[in-house]
């Protein structure tokens, strides 16, 4: 029997957001983590409940090991999101580089010349890429190796996840103003243009949005309440109750 041990990993993971993948491998470890330790207490002479239930006084708070899982959920989220972000930057820069060689601007414009204001359109476009593509290095870096050095992991993916949907939305917004402003631009150059800007974002979107409901997941202020090692106060007497 294991209803004590199922009971609890089945808590655990009513408070975890993120990649269902992961939080199956967790709560797999935590129940295989359980069973052994139940059976250590058998072997030493506990009876079945009893063991499975000192077993889950020892392992702790429910609460507290998913605000600790949580984190890793965010974090795993957050490198996503800096790595999805960096490709789709880094795609966008080459995209414009290599249209420029190409001569795109006699593509779209054709013998006419773009004014001033769509010159300096083009220029901050540049420029908020240019920004995009570093910031996008910085989230990597830190939600990688820089974690080490870095103690604010749950402020840094909900940053992340800001950030990378921020700076996505208004360089793509720029995009599609370069795209549709030339008035020699066919239909079809500004469709595939406008298209292909817009789908460049769904990504950066989506993995932003998982990793901001990651980083706030329930519980997660309890991994610093000085509750250590220490089980849900009533949640042993609770479990007995639901059973009478």
């Amino acid at each position: 029997m294991t209803d004590a041990i199922d009971d609890y990993v089945s808590t655990v993971g009513a408070e975890l957001r993120g990649s269902a993948r992961l939080r199956a491998d967790m709560l797999a470890e935590i129940r295989d983590a359980l069973v052994d330790a139940s059976e250590s207490h058998q072997a030493a002479g506990l009876a079945g409940q009893e063991a499975e239930e000192q077993a889950v006084r020892e392992f702790g708070s429910a609460r507290r090991i998913a605000a600790g899982l949580q984190e890793v959920l965010a974090v795993a989220h957050g490198r996503r999101t800096a790595l999805v972000f960096l490709a789709v930057v880094g795609v966008q820069a080459l995209g414009a580089e290599l249209l420029g060689h190409l001569g795109g601007w006699r593509m779209m414009w054709g013998d006419e010349q773009p004014g001033a204001a769509y010159l300096w359109l083009a220029r901050t476009t540049d420029l908020l890429a240019g920004g995009a593509l570093v910031a996008a290095v910085a989230a990597v870096l830190l939600l990688g190796r820089g974690l080490r050095h870095v103690g604010i992991r749950l402020g840094l993916v909900r940053l992340t996840a800001a950030l990378a949907a921020t700076m996505i939305v208004l360089t793509v917004g720029c995009g599609v103003l370069l795209t549709v402003l030339p008035s020699s631009a066919g239909a079809a150059v500004t469709v595939t243009g406008v298209t292909g800007a817009v789908l460049s974002a769904v990504p950066v979107l989506v993995c932003a949005r998982r990793s901001w409901l990651a980083a706030v997941g329930p519980g997660r202020a309890l991994i610093y309440s000085g509750q250590r090692g220490k089980p849900d106060p009533d949640w042993i007497s609770a479990r007995r109750a639901r059973q009478r």
